[in-house]
């Protein structure tokens, strides 16, 4: 997805889209499923580090790497402009150009 795509779409629908691109970007539900399965197999410290982060931010969709662990918070993402990041032509890709 191009930025300017990005934003002729409502946010929900530009988060699906780029998840569908991305595996960093997932859902409240997904996440909250991961830390049940994380109870079930014994994983406390990472259901409880999941379970804090969406706690503390409330959000429908987060950025979030699932092989990360507790190496990485979930990331509450609200505004279309959180997704720029995800898009194909972000700013300053002309840098690696040079």
């Amino acid at each position: 997805m191009k930025v300017q795509e990005l934003y002729t779409m409502t946010f929900n629908d530009a988060c699906e889209k780029l998840s569908e691109q991305t595996d960093l970007i997932t859902t409240y539900e997904s996440l909250k499923d991961f830390a049940i399965h994380m109870i079930q197999e014994d994983h406390l410290y990472l259901a409880l580090h999941i379970l804090e982060a969406i706690h503390s931010s409330p959000a429908d969709y987060y950025d979030y790497d699932y092989s990360m662990g507790t190496l990485e918070t979930p990331t509450a993402l609200t505004l279309t402009f959180d997704l720029v990041d995800y898009c194909d032509d972000k700013e300053n890709e002309d840098d690696d150009e040079l």
